[in-house]
């Protein structure tokens, strides 16, 4: 029981920081989009990116949680 919540907490750990990473490189994809001239295709990026931080953000508490 205890080593599945260290490897439940390690995973959300991992996945948080993982999609942050993710977050950033697709923010200098909207950047390149942008000065391509292509502001619908920046919009939509930055749209998932948008997204991407919410999901995160459900995963930090959900983090948070099982460490109380």
């Amino acid at each position: 029981m205890q080593s599945d919540m260290r490897e439940l907490d390690s995973l959300l750990d991992y996945t948080i920081r993982h999609n942050e990473e993710h977050a950033k490189e697709l923010e200098s994809l909207a950047r390149r989009a942008r000065e391509l001239g292509k502001e619908r295709v920046d919009e939509e990026i930055e749209r998932g990116v948008e997204q991407l931080n919410q999901a995160n953000q459900s995963l930090k508490r959900a983090l948070k949680q099982l460490r109380e």
